[in-house]
């Protein structure tokens, strides 16, 4: 009788001990979790301040964007944390036992043991909620600084609240940009500033230079900015600018002689030296004292073109674009009250290596659907699988000229997507059919189709086409 009395006893303490454990390690998880988002508002809070100002400091620059960096890394690890925790909670439901065993493998302490790309789920937020303090802390200075700095132009671009409606992630290289444009050039140097921007498809090339050409500090400074496609460089007639490209801005007020011009050159293919350094002799001979070109293109061997370091266009890290697809996904909705469809679009976002135009096309298809989670767990299937049989992203084949294989929901009609563009042709000129209709089987085109995949909210406004044929 006293052995099977020691036993239960025994039994009851550490079910006992077991309770308190884990009571303690939810109060401190939900600790850690309201500190963090504390945290985070107030990162919000001085960068959406210091998005209205015009910042020229280069280490106060510096100092944004460290915490606009952490603020993304806070996000994702908070947003991961969430995720993690709802499959616990939905495992918890399922579980038939709810025995208090003291276990690592308890739906609270099973998250300490959780991973987020190979580090402790629990320990990436207290190390992120650590560096974001210690950030905010120093930055009283910045603060002090930031308030006599000029507000900027109050363009849309910068007072939109959503940032689908804004260019994301490129504040740095943006003031890059601009402080090559208004740079001087001394007048014993006789040259025509030239900046290349080199980076992949879908990555933000067009959108940046828009961004900088629409912009009225950079309109007040050039009296013409010229867009030439790689289409008009392809005769011989390179001796003027004139009836070359396409003005996209004329100052009509400028009556102080200024004839500075901004050369914008779009190259789709590569370009010898040679053939470079032909039409910049053309190009140099024909532009006034204080012009720019600048130079985009995909091939990094136009990096020996520029007269200054050029600037390259990376995907952002995976922080930054969890951020940017979940708020372009959920727009006005709180992700917060959706956490199961927002742990499906993180997995969804881990699995489409940065690509914007796909980022654009998926926040628009999934956003309208929030009220139909097995649509967006169809597309989170579907890319798994897609990933897994190919080991490469859907965009990476597109690029490559490699077909991708669509089933619509309900299996109702199979495509091949062959080929993607982008244009800037009037609205009239795009297709009439999208392919979120083809998907969402609202149309079902026969044979070889163009579709609509997304128009850019954002300029330069291109469409974004796919060709794609019917599968018998």
């Amino acid at each position: 009788m006293e052995v099977i009395f020691c036993a239960v006893l025994g039994e009851v303490a550490s079910r006992s001990f077991a309770f308190l454990i884990d009571k303690y390690l939810k109060e401190e998880t939900v600790d850690e979790m309201l500190s963090l988002k504390l945290l985070l508002l107030r990162a919000r809070v001085i960068l959406e301040e210091a998005d209205g100002r015009s910042i020229t400091n280069q280490a106060m620059l510096q100092q944004l964007n460290m915490l606009r960096k952490e603020m993304y890394r806070g996000y994702y690890a908070l947003d991961s944390f969430r995720g993690i925790q709802a499959s616990e909670d939905k495992t918890q439901g399922h579980s038939v036992s709810h025995s208090f065993a003291l276990s690592k493998f308890s739906p609270v302490k099973r998250l300490f043991f959780s991973t987020v790309g190979g580090t402790p789920c629990v320990k990436e937020v207290q190390q992120v909620s650590k560096n974001l303090a210690t950030i905010i802390f120093h930055m009283d200075e910045f603060v002090a600084f930031l308030k006599n700095c000029p507000p900027r132009y109050r363009q849309p671009y910068y007072m939109h609240l959503t940032v689908g409606l804004s260019m994301f992630g490129r504040q740095m290289e943006m003031e890059r940009v601009m402080n090559f444009l208004m740079q001087m050039e001394s007048s014993i140097e006789q040259t025509i500033g030239v900046l290349p921007i080199i980076g992949s498809d879908g990555v933000g090339k067009s959108t940046l230079v828009a961004h900088i050409y629409n912009s009225e500090k950079v309109r007040d400074h050039f009296s013409q900015i010229v867009l030439v496609p790689q289409d008009d460089l392809k005769d011989n007639r390179l001796s003027t600018l004139k009836d070359r490209g396409l003005t996209i801005f004329q100052n009509n007020q400028l009556n102080n002689g200024n004839g500075r011009l901004l050369v914008i050159i779009e190259l789709s293919e590569d370009v010898g030296e040679v053939a470079w350094k032909r039409l910049y002799v053309a190009y140099a001979g024909c532009l006034e004292s204080g012009s720019k070109i600048i130079v985009t293109s995909r091939s990094s061997k136009i990096m020996n073109f520029g007269t200054t370091q050029a600037l390259l266009l990376n995907t952002l890290p995976i922080e930054a674009f969890w951020y940017f697809f979940k708020l372009s996904t959920f727009g006005s909705a709180d992700p917060e009250e959706h956490p199961k469809l927002q742990s499906i679009a993180l997995q969804i976002a881990k699995q489409m290596n940065g690509s914007f135009p796909d980022a654009w096309f998926l926040s628009s298809f999934l956003g309208n659907s929030l009220d139909n989670a097995k649509l967006w767990r169809v597309v989170l299937t579907w890319f798994k699988a897609h990933v897994r049989r190919t080991s490469k992203w859907a965009d990476d084949l597109v690029s490559q000229h490699k077909p991708i294989h669509f089933l619509t929901v309900g299996r109702r009609f199979q495509f091949v997507l062959y080929a993607r563009y982008q244009t800037n042709s009037p609205h009239d000129m795009v297709p009439k059919i999208t392919l979120h209709d083809v998907i969402s089987n609202r149309a079902k085109p026969q044979g070889r189709f163009d579709a609509l995949a997304y128009k850019s909210p954002i300029a330069p406004y291109n469409s974004y086409v796919v060709r794609c044929v019917e599968k018998n």
